[in-house]
């Protein structure tokens, strides 16, 4: 099933897309991505049924009524794939577009069995430096800034 839906959402125009997303959502949207490390400095990636060009990402969504980006972010890795996470720090705020806002956050997955919904292909923890190619670049340097300085990020986090 998950297959058939990114065909079929893989065959909408990106335009089309990000119109229907601005109709179903608030008239300024925030999003949230957050860089969550597990030991040894692996970080939480996620491979994403319905993003093109790059499937491999970092857990993300919207920001609900109410939420803040820490709780929105933790509640997406819980939804997403099952985990537990617990948010540190706020990384970055980007305006995307006009109306839309991404707020970047950095934490620590504590807990869970990866468990992929309906959004979600599969998880995996990777080092910094094995990240897959087909993984947005944009997601690939807010990782890099998250990173301590010094030459291989490789202590717990």
């Amino acid at each position: 099933m998950k297959t058939l839906l990114s065909r079929l959402y893989r065959l909408v125009p990106l335009p089309l897309a990000r119109a229907a997303v601005g109709l179903l959502h608030a008239r300024f949207n925030i999003t949230v991505v957050g860089v969550f490390f597990a030991s040894g400095g692996r970080v939480l990636i996620l491979r994403h049924v319905y993003r093109h060009k790059y499937p491999w990402g970092l857990p993300a969504g919207f920001v609900n009524a109410g939420e803040t980006p820490a709780e929105a972010a933790v509640r997406e890795v819980r939804e997403e794939i099952g985990l537990e996470a617990r948010v540190n720090r706020i990384l970055d705020v980007t305006v995307l577009r006009k109306r839309h806002m991404e707020v970047a956050v950095m934490g620590t997955v504590v807990e869970g069995e990866m468990r992929p919904n309906a959004e979600i292909f599969e998880g995996t923890f990777v080092h910094p430096e094995a990240f897959p190619a087909d993984m947005m670049p944009s997601q690939k340097a807010l990782v890099a800034r998250a990173l301590p300085p010094g030459p291989v990020f490789s202590g717990e986090h």
